[in-house]
């Protein structure tokens, strides 16, 4: 049984949209920052960006991307089960979730399975929207539409806080980002200025964040499979050049 919150026609009509594209190109620069500092060998993403460029930024030997039932026309060939990932456990260096608990009716089991992928140590990297903001708002007007963003499934910064706490991740950093978006207020040069100077301001309601949480458990020592199962067996694509090894601490 498919545990998409949306129909993947949905999903491709957003994607096509102005403020989907709004969206991905402030997201992006955010995501940027945080992924370039890190070290380690592998990094997953999912999410709602087709091409996202940020992953070659980072540091990390193997990058890919995988798609889950919301993203049927994707072209990527690695497809996941939102609540079964076909890796083993402490095997990733970073997961990038970019709006894929929004597009799920089954958010926790995706925290679970990346929270079981990353290695001690590892980083989970998440957006989402904000369900207490004008978005959230504007989404309670339209209770019964059918389109994204409105029939999204917003997990709250506080509760996406309390389930990574209690699978033993500390809150690195998290902040509100998009305080305009989706809001057709004036061009889209002047929102993506208004939304980049609002930025970090937690006076505002903003319609999404970021997280960064990091996995602490105590007293383990990392030790990976002898044969990391990734692309070898599921047909990922590495979408980053490799680089020597180094520590994965954040500068």
């Amino acid at each position: 049984m498919s545990s998409a919150r949306v129909k993947a026609e949905i999903y491709e009509q957003w994607q096509l949209r102005q403020d989907a594209r709004r969206l991905l190109a402030l997201e992006s620069g955010w995501l940027r920052d945080w992924v370039s500092q890190l070290h380690g060998q592998h990094l997953l993403y999912a999410g709602i960006d087709r091409s996202p460029r940020f992953i070659h930024k980072g540091r990390l030997q193997h990058a890919f991307q995988v798609a889950f039932d919301w993203q049927q026309n994707s072209d990527c060939s690695s497809r996941f089960a939102e609540d079964a990932w076909p890796l083993p456990d402490n095997s990733l260096d970073v997961a990038v979730l970019q709006h894929t608990l929004d597009l799920s009716s089954r958010p926790h089991q995706i925290i679970r399975e990346a929270a079981r992928t990353v290695v001690p140590g590892g980083y989970i990297i998440l957006t989402g929207f904000n369900p207490y903001s004008l978005w959230g708002l504007a989404r309670l007007v339209r209770t019964f539409s059918t389109q994204l963003p409105w029939v999204a499934n917003p997990v709250s910064e506080v509760r996406l806080k309390d389930w990574l706490t209690l699978l033993d991740f500390r809150i690195e950093h998290a902040a509100p980002i998009a305080h305009v978006w989706p809001l057709p207020v004036g061009g889209e040069k002047l929102l993506r200025r208004i939304d980049r100077v609002l930025a970090g301001n937690r006076w505002l309601p903003a319609n999404a964040y970021i997280i960064v949480a990091r996995k602490t458990v105590a007293g383990m020592t990392t030790i990976r499979p002898r044969r990391w199962l990734g692309k070898e067996s599921f047909g990922l694509q590495p979408v980053a050049t490799r680089v020597s090894n180094a520590n994965r601490e954040v500068i």
